[in-house]
Order: C-alpha cells, then sequence, then structure tokens
C-alpha cells in the first residue's frame, strides 16, 4: 500500500471515529398517514416490501452509503433514522458517564448464557441512552491460536460457547431497541497484515468452525447486522466474497444486513455484487455513481436496501428513536452492580495450593505491581472502554482487609507500558545518561536511509540526544526509509537494565552484541477513543555497573500501517528490589502482572512483558505464600509456577478492576470463572499462528482448541473449561436418551454434589469423541454445558439439551450436514481434559 494511500485511509478513520463520537442524535419523523409500514403489527418483511416500493432510487442509494447523519436526510420524511454506531463489545467506545464491564473474554469464563443476555441489555440501554441506535458488535470469532491481539474481543476457542454466549449478549441488545451487528464474518484471525494476508481454510472447518457462532446470532438472536472480515478467504477477500457471503445469506437464512470492515477490501463496486449491502464504513472507496450506471443491477440494490429495512423492523429500531439529546450519564446503579457480579463470576483461580486463598484477615500483606490508575482496564482500541472514576485494586484491597490488617504497597513492575526516552537527559530512575555517539559526542550517532532495508549509502547522518521520529527524517520524502541508531552506554549500576520500544515498523535492538529487542508493530497508537495504552515491544538485559555497552538500534517503516514512529525508552534501576523487601516482611505477598492487548495488535509469544517473570521469580524466592494475580487479555507463559502457592486469572474487568478481584482474594467472592480458551505450555503448542508472507493455512482444519490439543496429545499448561472454586464438586450417575431418527434434539443428565461445607458454583460440561464411521472428526467436542451453584453438601441433577447438529458433519462434497448413525462416546466433567464420567449416545 502506497504511503499517501494509508494516509488518506487514516485520515478517513479519524474523521468515521469523529462522527461516532460527536454526532447528534436524530430521532424518527412523527407518523405519517397513508405509510404502511409504520403499522407495528405487521411482519418485518411486509413493512420492509412496503417501505421498499415507497422509496426512490436516489433515497435506497442513501440509505446504502449515508456515513454522517446529515446524509440521512432525505429519508426522514418517510420515517427512517439516522443509523449512529458505537463499537460497544464492553460498553460504548469514545463516551463518558457510561459502565465499563468486563471484556467479552471475561463474560465467556462465567459460562452463563443468561448473565450474558443482562451484559447485552445493559449495554444497549445505555447506547440508547447516549443516542446510538446500532451496536458493532457482539464479536464471535472463534480464536485459533491464543496470540491473537483481539482475543479477549470475543467469546474464546470453542465455537459452541461462542455461539451461546454471542447469541444471548446480540439477543439481549435487540431487545432493547437496538440494532446489533456481529462481527467479523468469517474465519478473522491476525491482526498482522490483516487488510492484505490470505487465509487458505477449508469449507468444512469453515462451517463445523468459524461460522457456527454466526448462525447462532441468525437462528437465536435474529441478528440485524453481521460485519465483513478483513483478509481474503482462499484467495478472494472476505468482503468480495461471494461463496463466503451466501453461508450466511443462503445456508443459514440470514434476512438482515452485511457491512463492510473500516478499510476493508480492494473494490466497493465487487464487494455489493458479491453480497455486502451497505458502504456506511466504506467513505474512501463507496461508488454510489456505480447504484446509478449499472455496474451494480438494480434488483442487487433492492435487496440490499430491504435487507437493511427489514433490520430497522425486527429490532424495533425504527419504532424506538432515540434521544434527541444524549444523557450526560447513562451508567447506573443496576449496571455497576452488573459489571462487578460479570467480574467476580469471570475471574480463574488456576492454582490455589494449600488453601491460600481466600486470605485471611490478620497479619501483614504485600501489594505488589500496577495496582493503582495503572491498572488495566480493558483491551485497547475499537473496544476500550474508559471506566471514569473507579476503584483501584489497591485501594479495594486496602478496604477489604479491615483494621486487622496490614497492607503494604510496593511498585515492583511498571507492567506492560511505555517508558521515557533512551536518551542523555536521564531517564527513569535514573540519573542522566552516559550516552556516546561514535563521533565521541553525546547521545546516538544516527544515519537515515531512504528505503526501508538499509541499503545504499545514507542519505543524511546526525547526532541526536534521544531515540524519537515521529513521520519522516527526510525533508520532502513521504515514502518509506530506516535508520541505524548507534551509541556507546555506561551503565550507572549493577542489574537489570529494561527498554521499550514504541514504534509504527520494524526494529531490532541489540545491547552488547545481544538481541534485547526484535519485532514488528503495524501502529505505536490507538484508534480515536480507544484507550490510554500503547503496543510498545518490551526487553530486559542485565548489564554491570561502569562496563561500557555498544547499543544499536535498526528501524524500519517496514511493516507500518498507521503512521511512521520510533521511539526507545529506558528503566535503568529496577523495582523489584524494593518489593522483595515488602514481601520478605510480609505474610503473604500479592504481585499483580499485567499485559496490554488490541487491535492491530497480535503478540509474538506468550511470555509477560518486561521484567514481569523476574519480579514474581524474586518475589516467590522471598515469600513461599505468594499469590500471583494475572490482569491479561489471555494465556501466559508461567516459568514460576511451581513456585507460587496461588494464581489468579482477572483477565481485564472494566471499572471493577479493584473491587472485583479484592472480593475475590477475601472469599467475599467466589472465583467462578472457567477457561474459555487452553493456557498453552508454551509456544510450541497448538495450531501455528500467523508468521508473515501474507497466507495462512489452518492445516488443523476442524480440530481447533482443545480438540487439537487432544489430538497431537499435548499437555497444556490448563485446558480448557479449567477452573478451581473454594468448595469440592464431584460428579456420578450419568444418563443419556438416544437421538431418534427425525429428531434434533436429545439430552445427557448427571448429578452433581457440592462435596464440601462451603457453598460454591461450578460448571459441568459435555464432550463428545470421535463420530462414528470414516470420516476424521475432533476427538474432543464440547456439546453443551451447565453452570450450578450448590450450598455445602447440596446435589442436584443437572440436564444438558445436545442438537442434532453437534453430533452431525459437514459433507463438502453434497453440502449438506451429515449426522453418522452409531454410537457417540460422551464425557462429563469439569474441563476438557478433566471430564472423566464417560457414557454414549446413541444416534439413529
Amino acid at each position: 500500500m502506497k504511503m499517501n494511500v494509508r494516509l488518506k485511509r487514516l485520515a478517513m478513520l479519524t474523521a468515521v471515529a469523529a462522527i461516532a463520537t460527536t454526532g447528534t442524535p436524530l430521532s424518527a419523523q412523527a407518523p405519517t398517514s397513508g405509510q404502511a409500514w409504520r403499522d407495528a403489527t405487521q411482519r418485518p418483511e411486509v413493512r420492509a416490501a412496503q417501505l421498499l416500493a415507497a422509496m426512490s432510487r436516489e433515497q435506497k442509494i442513501a440509505l446504502v452509503n449515508a456515513v454522517d447523519p446529515a446524509e440521512y436526510a432525505s429519508l426522514a420524511p418517510l420515517g427512517i433514522p439516522a443509523l449512529r454506531r458505537v463499537d460497544a463489545s464492553s460498553g460504548l467506545r469514545g463516551d463518558v458517564g457510561q459502565t465499563a464491564f468486563p471484556v467479552p473474554l471475561a463474560l465467556a469464563a462465567t459460562f452463563d448464557a443468561e448473565l450474558a443476555r443482562s451484559y447485552g441489555m445493559a449495554i444497549a440501554d445505555e447506547a440508547r441512552g447516549k443516542g446510538w441506535n446500532v451496536i458493532l458488535g457482539p464479536t464471535v470469532d472463534v480464536a485459533r491460536d491464543g496470540l491473537s491481539g483481539r482475543l479477549s474481543e470475543a467469546y474464546g476457542e470453542d465455537p459452541w460457547v461462542s455461539a451461546v454466549m454471542g447469541s444471548a449478549v446480540a439477543a439481549g441488545m435487540q431487545s432493547r431497541g437496538v440494532l446489533a451487528i456481529g462481527k467479523h464474518f468469517t474465519a478473522y484471525q491476525s491482526e498482522r497484515d490483516r487488510q492484505r494476508m490470505n487465509v487458505n481454510v477449508s469449507d468444512r472447518a469453515l462451517h463445523e468452525v468459524y461460522n457456527p457462532p454466526f448462525y447462532a446470532l441468525i437462528d437465536k438472536a435474529r441478528i440485524g447486522g453481521l460485519m465483513g472480515a478483513y483478509p481474503k478467504i482462499n484467495g478472494t477477500f472476505a468482503l468480495e466474497n461471494k461463496a463466503v457471503i451466501e453461508q450466511a445469506k443462503a445456508e443459514a437464512g440470514f434476512k438482515g444486513f452485511m457491512v463492510t470492515d473500516l478499510m476493508g477490501g480492494a473494490d466497493a463496486v465487487a464487494q455489493f455484487n458479491a453480497g455486502m449491502d451497505s458502504w456506511s464504513f466504506q467513505p474512501y472507496l463507496r461508488q454510489p455513481d456505480a447504484l446509478r450506471d449499472g455496474r451494480i443491477p438494480p434488483a442487487r440494490l433492492d435487496d440490499a436496501v430491504e435487507r437493511t429495512l427489514w433490520a430497522l423492523f425486527s429490532t424495533g429500531l425504527f419504532d424506538r428513536p432515540v434521544l434527541a439529546t444524549p444523557a450526560a450519564v447513562v451508567s447506573t446503579p443496576e449496571h455497576q452492580a452488573l459489571a462487578l457480579r460479570t467480574a467476580t463470576q469471570a475471574m480463574v483461580l488456576l492454582k490455589n495450593d494449600g488453601k491460600l486463598l481466600p486470605l485471611s484477615r490478620s497479619g501483614r500483606i504485600a501489594v505488589i505491581g500496577p495496582v493503582g490508575k495503572d491498572v488495566v482496564t480493558g483491551v485497547m482500541w475499537s473496544s476500550y472502554v474508559d471506566p471514569g472514576q473507579f476503584t483501584t485494586p489497591i485501594e479495594a484491597i486496602a478496604s477489604a482487609a479491615g483494621r486487622g490488617v496490614k497492607i503494604v504497597q510496593s511498585q515492583g513492575t511498571l507492567g506492560d507500558t511505555t517508558l521515557p526516552n533512551f536518551g542523555v537527559n536521564g531517564g527513569l530512575f535514573a540519573p542522566p545518561v552516559a550516552l556516546t555517539a561514535p563521533d565521541g559526542g553525546p547521545g546516538w550517532g544516527v544515519e537515515y536511509f531512504a528505503n526501508d532495508k538499509w541499503a545504499g549509502t545514507a542519505n543524511r547522518s546526525e547526532v541526536v540526544k534521544d531515540i524519537d521520529v515521529t513521520g519522516t527524517p527526510l525533508p520532502g520524502s513521504s515514502g518509506p526509509w530506516s535508520a541505524r541508531w548507534q551509541g556507546r552506554f555506561i551503565p550507572f549500576a549493577d542489574g537489570p537494565v529494561r527498554l521499550a520500544a514504541s514504534l509504527s515498523g520494524t526494529v531490532k535492538v541489540k545491547v552488547g552484541g545481544k538481541v534485547v529487542i526484535d519485532g514488528m508493530r503495524s501502529t505505536a497508537s490507538n484508534f480515536p477513543g480507544g484507550g490510554p495504552s500503547t503496543y510498545p515491544l518490551q526487553g530486559v538485559v542485565p548489564l554491570k555497573a561502569h562496563e561500557p555497552v555498544d547499543v544499536t538500534v535498526e528501524y524500519s517503516t517496514a511493516g507500518a500501517v498507521i503512521g511512521q514512529r520510533m521511539q526507545l525508552g529506558w528503566q535503568a534501576a529496577s523495582a523489584i528490589p524494593a518489593a522483595v523487601e515488602a514481601a520478605r516482611h510480609s505474610d503473604v505477598a500479592v504481585v499483580f502482572v499485567n499485559q496490554v492487548t488490541g487491535e492491530e495488535m497480535d503478540r509474538d509469544h506468550y511470555a509477560l512483558p518486561g521484567d514481569q517473570d523476574a519480579l514474581i521469580d524474586a518475589v516467590s524466592a522471598a515469600n513461599p505464600n505468594t499469590v500471583v494475580v494475572l490482569n491479561t487479555g489471555g494465556a501466559v507463559k508461567m516459568p514460576w509456577l511451581p513456585k507460587v502457592k496461588s494464581v489468579l486469572q482477572m483477565w481485564y474487568p472494566g471499572m471493577a478492576s479493584g473491587t472485583a478481584v479484592a472480593q475475590v482474594l477475601f472469599g467475599d467472592a467466589e472465583p467462578g470463572g472457567r477457561l474459555p480458551i487452553t493456557f498453552p505450555a508454551d509456544e510450541s503448542q497448538g495450531p501455528r499462528p500467523y508468521a508473515g508472507g501474507m497466507s495462512m493455512d489452518f492445516t488443523e482444519d476442524v480440530s481447533v482448541g482443545h480438540a487439537y490439543y487432544q489430538k497431537h496429545r499435548q499437555q497444556p499448561l490448563f485446558p480448557f473449561g479449567f477452573g478451581l472454586s473454594f468448595a469440592q464438586f464431584g460428579l456420578n450417575d450419568l444418563h443419556s436418551r438416544a437421538l431418534a431418527q427425525g429428531e434434533d434434539l436429545t439430552q445427557v443428565s448427571i448429578r452433581v454434589v457440592n462435596e464440601s461445607r462451603r457453598k460454591g458454583s461450578t460448571v459441568v460440561q459435555l464432550y463428545a469423541g470421535k463420530l462414528p464411521g470414516q470420516v476424521d472428526t475432533p476427538v474432543s467436542k464440547l456439546l453443551g454445558f451447565a453452570r450450578v451453584a450448590l450450598e455445602g453438601g447440596e446435589e442436584r441433577v443437572l440436564t444438558i439439551p445436545v442438537e442434532r447438529r453437534s453430533l452431525s458433519y459437514w459433507d463438502s462434497a453434497t453440502r449438506q450436514w451429515v449426522t453418522p448413525s452409531g454410537s457417540v462416546p460422551v464425557r462429563v466433567g469439569f474441563s476438557s481434559e478433566g471430564a472423566t464420567v464417560r457414557g454414549e449416545i446413541v444416534v439413529k
């Protein structure tokens, strides 16, 4: 992509975001006599046909093109309101006075569909209060691997969980008179090169893994809209791929409208002719003249308009105009309580040796890490929600501990963050830098090249005080460039020096000949309203006082999608020793670590960023009663796991980030979550993530998530569905009913017993093994689940329904679902690997 096109797209992105943030709500016109489509007692299909017949061609064109509310003016006499869209996967992006809910992955960890419906209803109520009538969400992309930057925007690795939770959220949203747009259809996995790459995926994998959550949105929630995905699918952009689009429309019976994603695809006319129904997110690409000159047939325009109208009528949006003046505050005590309940029910207790948790309200507790306003509350970019004023973890812990506990706070680590410039003016916890350029002067010697490969003779060279460049350092040039900075650094003390590169492009940092940072970021900044955090690359190197080391920094604009940026920051003095002292003199040490994730940023590995693993190692060596709280968007490696007593996964809990974790730590609430993703032991496990080259092969086919791990006999760190409780549960007495010919539903029942004295909850999970016959089917497939809360000693028989479709496979040759007859082995338990109560379902 040429740089001028990138800048044009960035300008459009900013403009559309500004419209979505500052536009004035418009209410529908008052009823007009003779307009039959205003009769709300009629079916949506009838009303859509009536209104379509009354529209002029120019009104139809306006409906499929409009972005700004003013572009809907010609539609007002018909009663069609301006469609005002807001990103709202976990609350309202870009607004203030709203509730920041836990991220969708946290919601998935609750395995609670009723809670999910309430979550969707609350977000929709707040959207309407702010004047929005279209919600861009929920996101139901099935996670193929755990390194996607957008992992926490969706519901994890399992198609069934994604289908159940996503459709519940969407149904909740649309029950309040807003239109939900599910995204991103389909097989959207990677942020790197997402607008140009190609995904090679089988038709069967699309039907069995990646499409089912969208089919549930269509079938269970009657969703009004679907958003297409960025990449090419089997060689053709998803937004231009008629065969893929028809999987939703013709095969799944989707009656609503398909929209493009912002800046997606390449050919607007091809998109529309393939089945995209709106260019509302393609202001730089849309071609309304193509709807007039015959390049897009009139019938295709009518179909797109009718689908859009059906969505307006079926969701109630047409009949329930939003407020003309947005409310300043839409969050309510009820919504805040719902956010807190979701956050506690989402937290997953991964380890609890010696029942260290819940904590005793006595003694001395060291609280270490980013536990103030530096706590990460949400995923960055299009799903970030401003939490406003909220109780921080340290505030909540101090309040919950009571007078019998002495709380000692120590920073320990700055977590995943940018750092002050590495230059001659000094840095964090450090005096001015002893840094010399190759010519002997203070600072960095740098050479700039008018290409992105450091090729040929440098076009410019100079000595600079620090590395901090935005845009191009080459006057008169807007194209690609690269640079090489060199300097000699003399440490002032023994210990680790931490480096952080904030960039859009590619960078390699060497210290004393050792590569400390090596990676790429497509952007260094965020979508407007997309959160306070950026996406630095982190590195740590141990150095000796007064021993000079040569530092080389090589940067290239290759890989930059939004802007050109390179900044190198440093932290010369470690905060770990002070944290160790605090831990050594405490009864318990609670260490919080974090990780920033988000759109336009895939992770390179599962390690915690920066010095956080080193912090846990040091603290656990000083205090055997160490609790680790993971404030991350997904799985991380845990080299320190054998050394700590307890591990709690808190995800990103939004405005409940402090209160929820304090309640769980002290036992005022139960850690109710179960893992909606597998936690691998390391990067060698699971399907291969995208590694560049503009092509990604889904070679694992239909064996995704826990099915992959079991098929390849890989032992993860923690399996899908895993989570401990403060109570103890058992299972027995499994019964199943045969699935008779012609039936679409059967069931499995199991008795669950709370074997402890404490009230608690658990998630009972039902898995199928390989289906009968010769076709290769997953060895582990989630058929259903049931969340249950029991008093101490209580028992209950649970019934889990099983759909015929779950006991079937897609035959690409005949293009139909096949249910093989015979015995299907089933397992029931508390995780994909802990499902040990066995039985079978006989299928006829």
